[in-house]
């Protein structure tokens, strides 16, 4: 009975062995897929000349002990065990960089290629005010205040493919939200109206080509200004002095003067009826002249001063206000 165990016994335990063993080999022949190696790329869109990271990284194989080797052009850069990362510098507008990585994993004889294409790209994105006011012969960008209206205008910049021209889509972000309408095939811009609680927008633009050569983004803000009334002198003869401005305090010898209230960067352009133009002397109210900008003072004696105030205001939006005001010494 005793030898009967023992040879019962034997048995079972070669059987486990075998099991062992099979279960080993099973669990060896499990090889990793090439999807199971995930490539992460910092920053996502690179620009022209900017650093570049590629890294590696599985739940599938532990890539520290694989032996791995980077590829730039057929060239290799980069090789041997735990090498899950590589840097270097992208290069110019217009060109191409082909990455291949060859993974080992351990234990394994076969190998997993990785292919990395890296176009380098970028995008200028500028932005004008839509409906900001600015007087005849203003240089500058014209600004724009709460409420007004703003236009964002995407340039890529590459030589096969312009603005306005080729087979590019454009997704368009105000702040974090995906503005759907704006987006989409060769929307190349995007005019929205600043809410009248922001200081400022953050606008982004992602790129790309339909082919997937270009991919670009860029994000800029844009704050909202706030508008100022500058006064200056119109002459009989030679019209609006806009070359000098008025300070706050000026004076007059003439026996009659023009002045002339220009609201820097108010959101008027296309809506001057929508605006209230109130005129004040030394806190009286007068009535709105005929052209809307323009006050005539004629003093009737010397050696006192007049406070001129004006404020326009938008009678259908809140905050879109501006006062100016000038002592004039007559």
């Amino acid at each position: 009975m005793k030898k009967f165990t023992k040879i019962l016994f034997g048995i079972i335990f070669m059987i486990s062995i075998l099991c062992i063993s099979s279960f080993s080999f099973a669990e060896m022949q499990i090889q990793t897929q090439e999807e199971e190696i995930i490539v992460d790329m910092s920053p996502k869109n690179p620009q022209p000349y900017e650093d570049v990271t590629i890294n590696l990284t599985s739940y599938a194989t532990d890539l520290n002990k694989s032996i791995i080797t980077w590829q730039m052009d057929s060239k290799i850069v980069l090789t041997g065990i735990g090498k899950t990362s590589y840097s270097f510098k992208a290069q110019g507008p217009n060109s191409k960089t082909n990455i291949n990585v060859v993974v080992q994993p351990v234990g394994s004889t076969n190998t997993i290629t990785k292919k990395i294409s890296i176009s380098p790209s970028e995008v200028e994105l500028l932005w004008e005010s839509v409906d900001g006011y600015t007087p005849p012969f203003y240089k500058g960008k014209t600004l724009f205040s709460r409420g007004g209206v703003v236009k964002a205008i995407a340039i890529p910049n590459t030589n096969t493919i312009k603005s306005n021209n080729g087979s590019m889509s454009y997704t368009w972000r105000n702040g974090d939200n995906v503005v759907v309408n704006a987006s989409g095939y060769n929307k190349d811009s995007y005019t929205f109206t600043n809410d009248i609680f922001d200081s400022e927008n953050n606008v982004t633009v992602t790129t790309s080509s339909v082919n997937g050569d270009y991919n670009a983004e860029k994000t800029i803000n844009i704050p909202a200004y706030d508008p100022e009334v500058i006064f200056y002198k119109k002459s009989p003869t030679e019209g609006i002095l806009y070359n000098k401005a008025l300070d706050e305090n000026s004076s007059t010898k003439e026996s009659e003067i023009t002045l002339v209230a220009e609201p820097y960067f108010l959101a008027t352009k296309g809506n001057e009826d929508g605006f209230t133009y109130n005129w004040t002397i030394n806190g009286n109210l007068i009535k709105t002249p005929v052209k809307k900008t323009e006050l005539t003072i004629r003093p009737s004696s010397r050696g006192g001063y007049a406070n001129i105030n004006i404020i326009f205001e938008n009678v259908d939006k809140l905050f879109q206000k501006v006062e100016g005001q000038l002592k004039l010494t007559l």
